[in-house]
């Protein structure tokens, strides 16, 4: 079965389509910091193995690596990736929210820190 939101959009040629909006515009992403995310992850699964992060780190500890990499990336330093690693950081904080909200540990964002679910 095909979702249908029962909204369409009509093209020039007369050809219809489900309406777009609240599905994300994946024509608007960067490529180019998406590719350099995806060699990070290449990266840290050679160097932890395939999918590591999923068993859970808290989201303080990527937040707190992602400020640590801008901070080295403001600071000049490119020993590493810095802006692929922070973007690597906040994904992940973003995936944790998503699929292991146990992961939340900053008071600030926890039910008993600030009434969040």
């Amino acid at each position: 079965m095909i979702k249908d939101s029962g909204h369409r959009r009509e093209f020039p040629t007369g050809a219809v389509r489900d309406m777009q909006e609240g599905k994300g515009r994946y024509d608007l992403l960067p490529w180019e910091a998406i590719h350099e995310l995806a060699l990070h992850c290449e990266q840290g699964a050679l160097k932890y193995g395939e999918r590591n992060c999923e068993k859970g780190i808290p989201i303080s500890s990527l937040i707190d690596s992602a400020f640590r990499h801008l901070s080295k990336y403001m600071q000049g330093m490119d020993d590493e990736n810095h802006l692929a690693a922070a973007l690597w950081n906040i994904a992940f904080a973003i995936w944790m929210e998503k699929n292991r909200p146990d992961m939340q540990d900053i008071p600030t964002r926890t039910k008993e820190g600030s009434g969040l679910t």
